[in-house]
């Protein structure tokens, strides 16, 4: 995980540790058809929660993931 964005960092560390698990084990990639993992993520702040953007663990395409509030 890269961290860019403070405010969204704040938000991310709020969720519990098993949450951001499931959290970036459900992940849905385009390419792959189906639901996969994000790695080497990065957070950013929106005004509705957080977005994570990263790549799939499988394929490496780029996906992404919105948490909301």
């Amino acid at each position: 995980m890269s961290v860019t964005d403070f405010n969204a960092a704040k938000k991310w560390s709020q969720v519990p540790k098993d949450i951001q698990k499931n959290i970036t084990s459900n992940v849905f990639c385009g390419r792959c058809g189906g639901v996969t993992t994000i790695v080497d993520y990065n957070i950013k702040d929106d005004n509705m929660g957080i977005i994570l953007k990263g790549k799939c663990i499988n394929c490496d395409k780029g996906v992404a993931r919105f948490v909301e509030d």
